[in-house]
């Protein structure tokens, strides 16, 4: 079609040629032999040499030769005078120059004519090809967020909904056109808290936990992430949601919540059972101390009694607190303190305590030696540090350091150990149950000091992975 379309602007233009060289051949014929004037006529002779030199730049020049000729020719022919043929030889070569400084501003024209269509070319292939892979790029991308399992939603900046992935079509109704707080949410306003407006504002990635109500009227909790998405001046034109169904999640935790409520009020239970047991063994054991025939078998079940008053007393301190694993040390000993004088008074002896114990918490397993080591020694200075005497003291210090370490301190101003005192020889119960709390189960050190009175001093890490130096 082109090429016939070639053909026939070719054959117009010859035609066209055709006629004016006729033309100019008539004009030449009437003026020289009719008229036999020399009236300047060859004016004429400019429109076929710069038209034929356009469309036909090299051959064109063959007009302009022709015509020349034909005008030196017809004048030599003519009746005219041969002495007017010097103008015409001007006019000749003026022809010829037009004619040649026409081709080659034509043949210029068609070469930069060529070259542009080849750019253009060059340009559209360019234009298609990128057009192209944009194509495939948005296709590929909206196949890639049509088959992931959150759903996607653009929003402009009024909340209506410019794009949607096919997951929140289909689950959560995001109709393109459509306000987002409509659409999931069933709201007529938007959210008081919504996250996709401050991200407008301000080009802040945000998230946040909601819940909706899905077409199909199940309830839903999901995790919405905003980002913007922004124009090359920096400014917000639209926000991607992403919609991250968390209900599993959610149901999920909040069982496991239920279930650990379930177990604290089970451990809280077991922790009271267990202290009321032991509160009845102490009874026993009370019990049987009253009866006893001789002092030092009563005196025996006594010191069993408070171990086991020790122990139940850990146990009601936290039935009574919210943490089950822990206990404030702190406060376990203040009431420990009261319990042992309470139940095991020392006669004719005002002992005053003095307690500095940092305000931290162990777990079971470390707060249960700690209240028996405490319990033996403040038993066994109680007992013996005050011989003689009508009041002493006794002091406890319980710190622990940031990185775990704990320092128990406990010593009174009373008449000191026996000379050559060895703890590790000792065969009295209470210190030998001491020595293996601190060394064997706490993992510690213990130092004896026998200086105005007696102190004992044991270190050991909470973690109990430090043994003993």
């Amino acid at each position: 079609m082109k090429n016939k379309r070639l053909e026939n602007g070719e054959t117009s233009k010859l035609i066209t040629l055709g006629f004016m060289i006729a033309f100019c051949l008539f004009v030449t014929y009437y003026f020289h032999f009719i008229l036999k004037s020399d009236i300047i006529f060859t004016h004429l002779f400019y429109v076929p040499i710069i038209l034929a030199s356009l469309w036909w730049p090299r051959e064109g020049i063959f007009v302009a030769v022709f015509l020349a000729l034909l005008l030196l020719v017809s004048h030599l022919l003519s009746p005219l005078e041969a002495s007017i043929i010097g103008s015409d030889i001007a006019r000749v070569l003026i022809f010829t120059l037009v004619g040649t400084v026409v081709a080659i501003l034509g043949e210029k024209k068609q070469i930069l004519e060529s070259r542009l269509r080849a750019y253009g070319t060059t340009l559209e292939q360019q234009v298609e090809e990128r057009t192209s892979e944009l194509r495939q790029s948005e296709e590929k991308q909206h196949a890639i967020l049509d088959g992931i399992a959150d759903a996607v939603i653009v929003l402009d900046n009024d909340l209506n909904i410019i794009w949607a992935n096919r997951v929140a079509a289909n689950q959560y109704g995001a109709i393109i056109g459509k306000k987002c707080y409509e659409a999931y949410k069933w709201l007529q306003e938007p959210c008081a808290e919504c996250v996709a407006r401050k991200t407008h504002a301000d080009g802040v990635t945000r998230t946040s936990k909601e819940e909706s109500i899905l077409k199909d009227g199940n309830h839903i909790n999901f995790m919405v992430s905003c980002s913007p998405i922004k124009n090359p001046d920096g400014g917000v034109i639209s926000v991607v949601e992403v919609l991250h169904d968390i209900t599993e999640h959610k149901r999920a935790e909040d069982q496991i919540k239920a279930s650990l409520q379930e177990k604290e009020v089970l451990l809280q239970e077991i922790h009271h059972r267990v202290k009321n047991n032991l509160q009845v063994v102490s009874s026993l054991l009370n019990m049987q101390a009253r009866n006893a025939k001789d002092e030092e078998t009563s005196e025996v079940l006594s010191e069993s009694r408070d171990r086991v008053n020790t122990m139940a007393l850990i146990h009601s301190r936290l039935y009574e607190s919210g943490n089950l694993s822990e206990i404030n040390m702190k406060g376990f000993v203040d009431k420990l303190l009261v319990q042992l004088f309470q139940i095991s008074p020392v006669q004719d002896v005002k002992i005053t305590p003095i307690v500095r114990a940092s305000d931290c918490s162990l777990p079971i397993s470390i707060a249960v030696p700690v209240g028996l080591i405490v319990n033996e020694l403040l038993s066994n200075a109680s007992k013996h540090a005050f011989v003689d005497r009508e009041e002493g003291k006794i002091e406890i210090n319980l710190t622990a350091s940031e990185g775990g370490r704990v320092n128990l301190a406990v010593g009174d101003d009373g008449i000191g150990l026996p000379p050559g005192f060895d703890i590790d020889e000792s065969k009295t119960l209470g210190l030998r149950l001491v020595k293996i709390l601190a060394k064997d189960q706490l993992q510690g050190n213990i130092e004896v000091i026998s200086d105005g009175g007696a102190t004992f001093r044991i270190e050991f890490d909470i973690d109990g992975e430090r043994s003993a130096d």
